[in-house]
């Protein structure tokens, strides 16, 4: 049914106009009719308008500590959005949960937060289970945060990471907080300065290869006394006692042009950022502690 106008009449009598009873007709029409906003209480229950911050909508949201295993089951059937931290799954983080429900029993939840930078995935499973022993599973996304392309097109796990040509070096932004210094000592000779040295997590060095998996240069390296890497390139030669390809000691040689060497550094220290529980409405600002000094100095005098 159309929603129901009120006809006030003709000012300033209302002479033409609706009477008191067909007035009050029309307004519990308006309030009975299940398809008028009107008729319908403000909230998250079925039925319901909703208000601003229902399932996670449009408003500041406390933080859930690790929300998949934590919530009872009844708020996890919900489409929801919910924010979260400290999930000891991905060693703390914080970030943004979706919860999609699917069968009454099941619920698929499907979570997206941060890191140390990285960014992670979560599905939880079987959320009709006490959360004890409901499972979740993390996962991290690979993007240009956390992953690189050496020198011969594979995609590895990165974090500060240098490219070592025959004549400079590149960095990408994490290698860059530490200021590399570059310099060529003599032919297939380099040092690489000023950083925390090699990565002690994985992988922190690989050398550019040919088609067949052959490197292009032989390369000896090693991390000094005070963290400087030293690389040297060298020619290739065959140890006939051994029937192994080893660095030709006395033929230096340079990198070869359009390749280069990826060197992983050890990450500086990341500083924890706290962040307040205080919704930011309920933040103090500076007229607000200008407010409480004046009202201090008042009552003190």
């Amino acid at each position: 049914m159309a929603i129901q106008t009120i006809n006030l009449g003709s000012a300033p009598s209302g002479a033409g106009g609706d009477t008191f009873r067909s007035t009050g007709t029309k307004v519990n029409e308006n309030f009975t009719d299940n398809t008028h906003a009107a008729s319908r209480y403000v909230g998250e229950g079925s039925g319901n308008l909703l208000q601003t911050g229902a399932f996670g909508l449009g408003a500041f949201q406390s933080e859930i500590s690790n929300p998949f295993k934590n919530l009872p089951t009844a708020e996890l059937r919900k489409t929801r959005f919910i924010s979260f931290k400290d999930v000891p799954d991905v060693s703390s983080g914080s970030g943004s949960a979706i919860s999609l429900p699917t069968l009454s029993a099941y619920t698929n939840n499907y979570l997206i937060g941060t890191n140390n930078g990285d960014l992670y995935h979560g599905v939880s499973t079987s959320v009709q289970v006490d959360p004890s022993v409901r499972g979740v599973r993390y996962g991290k996304i690979l993007s240009g945060n956390n992953t690189t392309i050496d020198s011969n097109g594979f995609v590895k796990a990165a974090s500060p990471i240098v490219q070592l040509f025959a004549d400079k070096i590149d960095a990408n932004q994490e290698a860059l907080e530490q200021e590399p210094i570059f310099e060529k000592v003599d032919v297939g000779h380099y040092l690489l300065k000023n950083t925390d040295g090699f990565s002690e997590n994985g992988w922190y060095i690989e050398m550019p290869k040919d088609a067949n998996g052959n490197v292009l240069v032989a390369v000896q390296y090693q991390q000094l006394e005070d963290n400087t890497i030293e690389v040297k390139t060298l020619a290739k030669k065959f140890d006939e006692e051994t029937g192994d390809i080893v660095p030709n000691l006395e033929k230096p040689r340079d990198i070869p042009a359009g390749r280069w060497i990826d060197i992983r550094l050890k990450e500086l220290p990341k500083s924890e950022i706290e962040i307040s529980n205080t919704p930011p409405e309920f933040q103090q600002t500076n007229l607000a502690k200008a407010v409480e000094e004046a009202l201090k100095d008042d009552s003190e005098q």
